[in-house]
């Protein structure tokens, strides 16, 4: 027996209704690709809730005994220290899919404006000229100090020198057996090379060469980490569209479901991408797992 599902109308559905949620624009007139693209875009530059080990470099905390902005400064660790949500604090911009944040793709590196008034025509803090810049990864996030806004400040290696300097395990991870790497640029050329689509892919620290941890950027100016998940996404829903259409009563019988009555989704559920059965409201498979044949009735 088949049964009809479309998972990639499911998937452009769900992008569509999350995008609704974080008040995305995203047309729906686009392919499925430039829909997901756009998506994990906005995706991947917002900053999970979660509680990570806090490191605050050495300058910074002899810096919060004068800083102007102390006040938001210390708030903003604090959040960080509870595990609460830093995004509004990131610039407004975020939630442009055609606005690619180079030191987030390149480095792991955000800005937050130091502010604590909210904007009034948005969610976030209102846009201020002091920023101040903190490495992040899944597990550890290090306020690295404050700068303001100025031609190469959001490309300039002192912040991934402050990590090397202070926290050099936390980056260990991405030491490269490179010696040297050419040519030599400036902060504001490296801003010009981010912003003309181009990837450095390493920088050297004094005597040490460091992978990108994000890989890098299409020449779209797209997260590399971005274009290829889309891809696995789709591969995976093509897939499990071949395997359910060939063992669609097998995978029914395994899963104690009338074959009629079967309601295969995709959907978005939580963090997670994943196959749903909904008329017995059980989740078959997580994004990347396939249905295991040997086990199929």
């Amino acid at each position: 027996m088949s049964c009809k599902f479309d998972f990639k109308a499911d998937l452009k559905a769900a992008i569509l209704d999350e995008a609704a949620h974080l008040e995305l624009k995203i047309s729906f007139s686009k392919s499925l690709h430039d829909i997901l693209i756009d998506y994990l875009t906005v995706y991947h530059k917002f900053i999970p809730n979660k509680t990570r080990n806090v490191f605050v470099c050495p300058q910074l905390v002899f810096d919060l005994l004068t800083h102007p902005k102390a006040q938001e400064i210390k708030t903003i660790i604090e959040i960080a220290k509870r595990g609460g949500n830093l995004n509004p604090f990131q610039s407004k911009r975020l939630l442009q899919a055609n606005f690619h944040d180079h030191m987030i793709t390149e480095w792991n590196i955000y800005h937050f404006h130091l502010s604590l008034e909210r904007d009034k025509k948005s969610k976030f803090v209102k846009q201020v000229n002091s920023l101040l810049f903190a490495y992040i990864d899944n597990d550890n996030i290090v306020f690295l100090g404050v700068e303001t806004h100025k031609e190469g400040v959001f490309a300039d290696t002192k912040w991934w020198t402050l990590l090397h300097d202070n926290f050099p395990r936390l980056i260990e991870k991405y030491k490269s057996d490179a010696k040297d790497i050419y040519p030599p640029l400036s902060a504001i050329d490296r801003q010009r090379a981010w912003n003309a689509g181009l990837t450095t892919f390493m920088v050297k620290i004094h005597d040490v060469v460091y992978y990108s941890p994000n890989i890098g950027r299409t020449t779209s100016g797209h997260n590399m980490v971005v274009t290829r998940q889309a891809m696995s996404i789709l591969d995976w829903i093509d897939s499990i569209s071949m395997q359910l259409d060939k063992y669609y009563d097998a995978v029914c019988n395994t899963l104690k479901v009338e074959s009629t009555v079967a309601q295969y989704k995709v959907i978005i559920y939580g963090e997670d991408l994943i196959l749903a059965e909904m008329s017995s409201l059980q989740q078959v498979l997580k994004f990347n797992e396939v249905f295991d044949l040997s086990k199929l009735r």
